[in-house]
């Protein structure tokens, strides 16, 4: 009994391993697969409401300040206000089509009208059309997101060490891009990516085990009853 007991706290320690990974996947996220280096692309920003109570009503997303794109055009969305900042660039950009561009969209901001929210269980996206994309490998978008009940999440921390931050940046992969202040920029992702399946086949293997020794726990009682 108290060996099926001790498997059965396992398995729990187990499962709630499983359920964090999980939920720590869930945030704010961005994605464009046809996002190349000196192309324009629509990116989509996909917003799940986390919280059980309240619904997402305001996201503000950053543009990149150290690429500052020269075209930005947001999507128009029912029951949401959009608004643009811009501000100067010390270096004028070109704009993609032989011109050049003085300021940029520095941010880009969501707002939800009255009675309007992605709800708790949903997720919303929005869409930006770009370009022309510099020549990189990835381009980071910090988030803050607001919450109906006044709550707000800063999705705003990026990674130096190859591990995932509790709060990351949304970050968008470009095709062919080079960026030339990480050696093997694709390198930490797939570190992630293994160590996530590590954990997920030690946790298999100790239900496993545990199944196992839970079927042949009867027969060593009666063994023991035999003796």
């Amino acid at each position: 009994m108290i060996f099926a007991r001790w498997i059965a706290g396992t398995l729990l320690v187990a499962g709630l391993g499983l359920t964090g990974a999980g939920t720590a996947a869930a945030h704010v996220g961005v994605s464009a697969p046809d996002a190349e280096p000196g192309g324009f692309a629509v990116v989509t920003v996909r917003v799940p409401t986390e919280s059980a109570t309240a619904g997402t009503v305001k996201l503000e997303i950053t543009l990149p300040q150290d690429h500052p794109l020269a075209v930005v055009r947001n999507e128009a969305v029912a029951g949401w206000d959009v608004t643009q900042k811009r501000a100067t660039l010390g270096t004028p950009v070109d704009n993609g089509h032989g011109g050049k561009v003085t300021d940029y969209v520095s941010s880009v901001t969501f707002t939800a009208k009255d009675g309007v929210s992605i709800r708790p269980g949903e997720f919303g996206e929005f869409k930006l059309q770009v370009g022309p994309l510099p020549h990189v490998s990835e381009l980071a978008f910090p988030a803050i997101q607001t919450y109906s009940d006044g709550s707000v999440v800063s999705w705003i921390e990026q990674s130096s060490d190859g591990t995932t931050p509790d709060k990351p940046a949304p970050v968008l992969k470009l095709s062919g891009g080079h960026d030339d202040a990480h050696e093997h920029p694709a390198a930490a992702p797939d570190t992630r990516a293994a160590h996530r399946d590590s954990r997920l086949a030690v946790a298999a293997l100790v239900v496993a085990l545990g199944a196992l020794a839970l079927s042949a726990a009867p027969k060593l009682r009666r063994l023991r009853v035999k003796r």
